[in-house]
């Protein structure tokens, strides 16, 4: 015992020079004292009078240490499960089986009956090293619930007192539970320590049967002398007449965090990015220079829980210039400190909601002007609720469908224009598409295309142009819009012809008219 209790205080030497604030470690160590009653039954002892039925009223005491193996898995959310691995020493507890025995001794054909002799006890002490893995859930605030599950061996010693002499007999038997604590943290009694108070409730499964107490009685002929009242004891079984075991639990621990420091140490950690990025001051401050700016400046706590006034010693200007630097490289540990001194620098030189608004703004600008489709989708990632999202979603839809006419342009055909402007009854490029129609109709001079494109653009920009051409157009071939809309089976190539074989053709047929 005294080596677990050593080994338990180096590593509360150790666990209390860890500093939790930087490194996040989280331990604990917890002492629980619990109510229970002890069966203790042997039905058939070797000499006493009449079997052993004993109920032990006993406050089982469990000592333990418990590490979480994880440092801040997911670091930027906010995760109430602490994960814990550890040892624990439990059911140390300790009982009188029985006294004053009455017992009968048989030695050759005779019996030797003896009364009850007040100087013989049994008793007994028991221990369980057990290995334990479990968890722990922040419910609200301050208050914690762990469940842990354990397995390990019980020891038990059992005490034969008689005539000033004592036989130790230990039997071993496997053991295995589960325990549920409600924890409450009462104070921080020093730095990244709190002292909690708990209720405990555990229940163990295993049976324990058939355990050795004490060496049989030997015969009369291997010795003459008359054995002790409780030789021959073999324990049928050992039990607890609850089903569980309830108590009271204090514990030390090192490095918890409530939900309400997890989202400040990760709201201020940012702060210091940003901090650290726009500093003017470099990264040359050492821990002397903290502590010397720490304790000029006054950036700690009073006893009422603000930061002393220092308006006399330094103007605000100067103090927000040093205070800056301070918050970017000195880390306070404390965080209800780096709390206050983040509001006083808020409501001073820097204001890092305005500077990120500003960035913003300015990076929304950059993007507008780039026209590059890449940037604004990555604009939209990093700034999710902008209210600038909708313009960069407009540009976005803009940009697209102008890759789209590039390529309808390319093509140059009634077909692919038409097919634009029916898909696009709304589109950004709907003049750009008349544009490229009339441009294609001008070029054949065919009356039946300027007719439908009056028809299609009743106030369309060529208007005028397009009915002065009409009064002057003369070829009668057939529409190049009606045979390029058609189904691609019914089209029929059409060439237009030359204006001057035209003039002949039409010359050749009035001469044969005449004749």
């Amino acid at each position: 015992m005294r080596k677990v209790l050593v080994l338990f205080l180096l590593l509360g030497t150790l666990v209390c020079a860890a500093d939790f604030e930087r490194s996040n470690w989280h331990t604990q160590l917890y002492l629980q004292g619990e109510f229970a009653f002890l069966n203790i039954e042997d039905k058939d002892p070797q000499l006493l009078s009449k079997p052993i039925d004993r109920e032990a009223i006993t406050i089982p005491v469990n000592v333990g240490y418990l590490f979480s193996p994880l440092i801040t898995p997911f670091f930027k959310a906010d995760i109430p499960f602490t994960i814990w691995l550890g040892v624990e020493v439990n059911s140390i507890q300790f009982g009188e089986i029985g006294n004053s025995p009455d017992y009968t001794y048989q030695f050759s054909q005779d019996s030797l009956k003896k009364g009850p002799d007040k100087g013989e006890t049994l008793s007994f002490l028991t221990y369980a090293p057990s290995a334990l893995a479990g968890f722990s859930f922040n419910i609200a605030g301050d208050l914690d619930i762990r469940v842990l599950g354990g397995y390990g061996f019980h020891f038990f010693s059992f005490y034969d007192e008689a005539d000033g002499q004592t036989n130790q007999h230990t039997s071993m038997a496997p053991t295995a539970f589960v325990s549920g604590a409600l924890e409450y943290r009462i104070a921080e009694i020093f730095q990244d320590v709190d002292l909690k108070v708990g209720v405990n409730v555990r229940r163990e499964f295993l049976p324990y049967e058939d355990l050795k107490a004490t060496s049989k009685a030997p015969s009369f002929e291997e010795d003459v002398r008359v054995p002790n009242a409780y030789s021959g004891i073999t324990v049928d079984k050992i039990s607890y007449k609850l089903p569980v075991r309830i108590g009271l639990e204090l514990s030390l621990d090192f490095g918890r965090e409530s939900r309400r420091d997890r989202r400040m140490r990760y709201t201020l950690h940012d702060r210091d990015g940003v901090l650290r990025e726009n500093s003017e001051v470099k990264d040359t401050l050492t821990d002397w220079d903290c502590m010397a700016i720490e304790r000029d400046y006054r950036f700690f706590l009073d006893e009422d829980g603000e930061l002393p006034d220092m308006s006399e010693a330094y103007t605000q200007a100067q103090f927000s210039d040093v205070l800056e630097s301070f918050l970017a490289f000195c880390h306070p540990a404390d965080l209800a400190t780096k709390e206050k001194l983040y509001a006083t620098l808020d409501t001073g030189k820097i204001q890092l909601k305005e500077y990120q608004t500003q960035q913003e703004d300015s990076r929304f600008e950059q993007v507008m002007a780039s026209n590059d489709p890449e940037m604004l989708q990555m604009y939209l990632e990093y700034y999710p609720d902008s209210p600038h999202r909708a313009e960069v979603e407009a540009k976005l839809n803009v940009l697209g469908e102008y890759h789209k006419f590039r390529e309808i342009q390319a093509k140059n055909t009634f077909k692919a224009y038409l097919t634009y402007l029916n898909d696009n009854p709304n589109g950004a490029f709907r003049k750009e598409a008349e544009t490229g129609i009339f441009e294609l109709v001008k070029a054949g001079n065919r009356k039946k295309d300027y007719e439908i494109y009056l028809k299609r653009f009743p106030e369309g920009m060529y208007v005028q142009e397009a009915m002065a051409a009409l009064q002057s157009a003369e070829t009668e071939e057939p529409s190049m819009i009606e045979v390029q809309t058609q189904p691609e089976e019914q089209q029929e190539e059409v060439q237009p012809k030359k204006k001057g074989k035209n003039k002949k053709a039409a010359k050749s047929k009035k001469k044969g008219k005449k004749k």
